[in-house]
């Protein structure tokens, strides 16, 4: 049974790709806040650990119980690291939003077919239900 569906249809699938590219927006501005709030916290650890350094003061906070100031750079750093990869993850994800949308107001419903089929961010559920759509007005 093939379903048929207007071409009406794909500027109804291009806002709900509007509407999920509005919200890896809001993803993409909270996973840059926290990738320079961990970042601004690490600059800050290892100006602490120079300080300490400089003045000759870290041999004494290694004697004490301050040593664990020493064990929280690589976790931060990795956690700086991290973020970095979510935000450019989600801005690759937006990327691939935008060029759909861009084929599918172009009228290009094959091109749209092909970026939909590849889009970064969408379940593999999301994706297939989508692709049905579009297939049905391609073929």
């Amino acid at each position: 049974m093939q379903i048929h569906i207007e071409p009406d249809d794909i500027e109804a699938l291009a806002a709900i790709l509007e509407n999920e590219k509005q919200s890896h927006c809001r993803k993409r501005g909270l996973c840059f806040g926290l990738f320079v709030a961990s970042f601004a916290v690490l600059i800050f650890a290892i100006a602490v650990l120079t300080f300490l350094l400089a003045t000759g003061q870290l041999g004494d906070a290694i004697t004490g119980n301050s040593l664990g100031f020493l064990q929280v750079l690589a976790p931060l750093s990795a956690l700086v690291v991290g973020f970095f990869g979510m935000w450019w993850a989600v801005q690759n994800c937006i990327n691939s939003i935008e060029r759909t949308l861009y084929a599918a107001r172009a009228g290009r419903h094959r091109l749209f077919a092909s970026f939909l089929e590849q889009l970064q961010c969408a379940d593999k559920n999301k994706r297939r239900l989508l692709l049905d759509i579009v297939g049905a007005v391609v073929n």
